[in-house]
């Protein structure tokens, strides 16, 4: 069964451990743990963790990310659920959108995407 045939209860039951695991990992500039949910090729591919580790130096934001969070709602996209949220820091002010992104692959649940702007 495809994510996105699950109701937003369901998908949400999912997502928010995995989204909290990721957020604590962010904060921790923890790789490894940042990318436990990826698939296999974006968890091993160089250019993402470069990508990601440059943004944890660069932007104290993406350090200091509150467990906290106002789900905004959950998007469906062909084979992809969406989780929509209002992130904020314990140390930057202002409010963010973020998106973290799930699909099923050979039947395991696993994080496609994860964006904050």
């Amino acid at each position: 069964m495809a994510i996105t045939s699950k109701s937003d209860t369901e998908i949400l039951q999912i997502a928010i451990p995995m989204i909290d695991h990721v957020v604590k990992a962010s904060n921790q500039r923890n790789w490894s743990q940042f990318s436990a949910y990826q698939t296999e090729q974006e968890a091993n591919d160089p250019n993402n963790k470069a990508s990601v580790e440059r943004q944890w130096s660069e932007q104290k934001f993406l350090t200091s990310l509150s467990l906290d969070r106002d789900i905004l709602g959950v998007l469906r996209r062909e084979d992809v659920a969406m989780i929509v949220w209002k992130q904020t820091s314990t140390e930057v002010e202002g409010d963010y959108l973020a998106i973290y992104y799930l699909k099923e692959i050979d039947q395991e649940i696993k994080e496609v995407g994860f964006v904050i702007k």
